[in-house]
């Protein structure tokens, strides 16, 4: 399929961080608004973006750092929601589920609660400006303490169905299993919050098992589950559906080259699947490109494949019944019309 055809199709998109997509000029004028010292040198923006050259998660982590250093105001993260949801329009993605952990971005005068504020506020004015429809997931950070998470769970029970839809596990699962965080969940369930989790980023297939015994719907990446066919049908029976980010799996040897990446097994086993940027830029990709790489690389994929993948993106959406059908609808139209 041809690039613009590619871009055409209308898409969904379940796994964008916010601090790891927001375009370099639009870092850059934010570090310059702020009179920042640093204001995103040359070697700063390479450093942010290294991992387009390849490197590992935990060295993949530390590109955040430059990124979210700037972030920590209204008019910054505001910025920064837009900027990502341009991008997603100039590709023709109508509903973005875009996540972010309040804590990292909150400091000693800017709250979690006033972190959480801006981007709904951001998030009701893209309603008004874009024709997209976006979704807050908030991140629970593995290095985090347990009574610094259940404040992150607390913050979006608040504004669950306000503009926040779910709530995350992520972070470096090498250093901090997902066995470790199952109170977390217990409590998110409670709560009646729905959630998403990381795993299976590293090559740990007993951190997806961990994921899938959380009952999670959805599971971040889940490249380790190809390990065990068994797991693979374990999967398939619960309906979970994985996160797949093709390009940074590949630069951060989830797997080891295209040829391994698990496309085929997994759509052979019945997962349901999708495809995501992960980070815009820190790996430097759109959708699109990551839609493109599999079908050059990995699995070949017609106009009816990847829209029947949207398909399968809306059902497993943070949304309600109705709009996931009124999404539905909107797909058709385009299959129809289009």
């Amino acid at each position: 399929m041809e690039p613009l055809q590619m871009k055409r199709i209308p898409k969904v998109e379940l796994h964008c961080h916010l601090d790891g997509s927001i375009r370099k000029e639009t870092l850059r004028s934010i570090y310059v608004e702020q009179n920042n010292p640093l204001q995103l040198s040359d070697e700063a923006l390479h450093q942010a973006m290294t991992a387009a050259e390849r490197c590992d998660l935990t060295n993949y982590l530390t590109c955040f750092r430059i990124v979210s250093s700037a972030l920590h105001t209204k008019q910054a993260l505001q910025l920064a929601l837009f900027d990502v949801v341009e991008q997603a329009v100039e590709e023709n993605i109508f509903y973005l589920e875009i996540r972010l952990s309040p804590l990292h971005l909150a400091t000693e005068n800017f709250s979690m609660e006033e972190v959480a504020e801006a981007l709904i506020e951001a998030a009701d004015l893209v309603k008004v400006r874009y024709p997209i429809q976006i979704g807050l997931i908030f991140c629970c950070m593995r290095q985090q303490s347990d009574s610094q998470n259940k404040q992150v769970i607390d913050l979006a029970k608040k504004f669950l169905g306000k503009g926040v839809v779910a709530i995350d596990l992520a972070g470096d699962e090498l250093k901090f299993p997902t066995r470790d965080y199952r109170s977390l969940f217990i409590y998110a369930n409670r709560l009646g919050i729905p959630y998403t989790v990381h795993a299976g980023e590293t090559g740990s297939l007993q951190s997806v098992l961990d994921a899938i015994d959380f009952e999670a719907k959805r599971i971040g990446h889940g490249i380790a589950l190809a390990k065990s066919q068994k797991a693979m049908e374990k999967a398939q029976k619960q309906g979970i559906l994985l996160e797949m980010c093709p390009v940074c799996n590949i630069q951060t040897g989830a797997v080891a080259s295209w040829k391994e990446y698990p496309v085929k097994e997994f759509l052979e086993n019945g997962l349901p699947i999708s495809f995501n940027t992960d980070n815009r830029t820190v790996s430097n990709t759109t959708l699109t490109n990551n839609f493109l790489q599999v079908a050059q690389n990995c699995y070949s994929l017609s106009e009816k494949e990847v829209l029947k993948q949207v398909k399968t993106a809306i059902d497993y959406l943070f949304v309600d019944e109705e709009n996931k059908q009124a999404l539905q609808k909107k797909l058709n139209n385009h299959q129809l019309y289009g």
